[in-house]
């Protein structure tokens, strides 16, 4: 699977993995080594609301791209950086998680639509 911002036309991400139960979005990208260009996190929330992130253990800096039901960016966090938490001021109900730089590299803003293409 991969991420386009259909707004833009660019690519987000060419590996999505899928954070949709409860353990795939307790781990997140905990205790990993490295989080390169062109993958992302796609956590998908069982209700709409304010779902924040814990980047306890998280080796390294990542940005969040909030989206609502309609795949829509409402919020975005640039360069969150280890052993910090951070809560939307958004009701969303995607998060994704990409490598710290993407959302200025692919200029990512709010109100671009996402989609998410290929098999899931």
């Amino acid at each position: 699977m991969r991420l386009v911002n259909l707004t833009t036309g660019k690519l987000l991400a060419s590996e999505v993995e899928l954070a949709d139960t409860f353990w795939r979005r307790f781990r997140g990208l905990m205790l990993r080594g490295k989080f390169q260009q062109g993958k992302a996190l796609l956590f998908k929330f069982s209700k709409p609301g304010r779902h924040g992130v814990h980047m306890w253990f998280v080796r390294f800096s990542i940005d969040l791209v909030y989206l609502d039901s309609s795949f829509k960016v409402v919020e975005l966090r640039a360069q969150l950086k280890r052993w910090r938490f951070y809560r939307p001021r958004a009701t969303v109900s995607y998060l994704i998680e990409l490598p710290a730089g993407t959302i200025s590299r692919v200029r990512v803003e709010v109100g671009h639509e996402i989609s998410l293409e290929g098999k899931r």
